[in-house]
């Protein structure tokens, strides 16, 4: 791994060194790495930092830091570096030179996890839960998925976080309507976020329609009227009889439930 590569490393002890920094995260993923052989590996790594530097510009890469993962890397942008950046230039760079790189060899075909919170560094590297959670969404079956089924090279999955602060910001090279609310669920990580496949909505819609709302429904979609059925009250006691007659005093249908003395069946 050549210097400029390496992950800026503070000397000495792991000791604390202050308070963590807001950054933005990107994990790749290399698809099927381990099914190359050792010096295919080697030229595919070689690739894949080639055209994330070329991605980022170089300035950029150099004010970033960045760990390599073997099969893939961590990128940490600095945070006054804006998110939309990411999203709406280096991303959509990243994409086109993946999909010439089909003319050539290596191929690569990525997963990438964007998400933003708090890093710490430490003489070790980088760590925090932000971390551990851009790996879990890289990790995740619906991004798996999505490359697999992409007719391109890429596939990406942003954080609940990124898609609030950023997607829905209307900025220039970033398309609301082309990422699709999915359910995450890796070891302890149960969580919403959002998967794009670049030039290739159909897949991203196809894998999202997959998952199903789980613990990581918006409040919206919890208080969300339900539609359809019937509410029955009664001023005093509401008996059903046969052939699921309703009796009872004042016996009235509405189309909105109230509490207590409403039944529901």
């Amino acid at each position: 791994m050549s210097p400029d590569r390496a992950l800026p490393r503070p000397e000495g002890a792991a000791a604390p060194l202050g308070p963590p920094a807001h950054a933005t995260l990107l994990v790749a993923d290399v698809e099927r790495f381990s099914a190359r052989d050792g010096a295919d590996q080697m030229r595919t790594r070689e690739a894949l930092y080639d055209e994330f530097r070329a991605a980022f510009t170089e300035p950029l890469w150099s004010s970033c830091a960045h760990e390599d993962r073997g099969d893939g890397l961590l990128v940490v942008v600095p945070g006054q570096v804006p998110k939309s950046v990411v999203l709406g230039d280096v991303l959509p760079r990243l994409d086109a030179a993946l999909g010439r790189r089909r003319r050539g060899d290596p191929l690569l075909r990525l997963r990438v996890a964007v998400h933003a919170g708090d890093v710490h560094l430490d003489a070790h590297g980088i760590g925090g839960h932000a971390v551990i959670r851009a790996f879990r969404l890289c990790d995740s079956d619906p991004l798996r998925k999505a490359v697999a089924a992409a007719r391109g090279d890429l596939a990406v999955l942003v954080s609940e976080t990124i898609h609030e602060d950023v997607v829905r910001g209307g900025y220039p090279g970033i398309a609301p309507q082309a990422f699709h609310a999915v359910d995450v669920r890796v070891k302890e990580t149960a969580v919403r976020a959002w998967l794009h496949v670049p030039g290739d909505e159909d897949a991203a819609r196809r894998v999202a329609a997959e998952t199903s709302p789980g613990p990581a429904a918006t409040a919206a979609d919890r208080e969300a009227p339900r539609e359809g059925g019937l509410s029955f009250s009664a001023g005093g006691d509401l008996r059903v009889g046969p052939g699921n007659n309703f009796a009872g005093r004042d016996v009235r249908v509405g189309e909105h439930p109230r509490p207590r003395r409403w039944w529901r069946p």
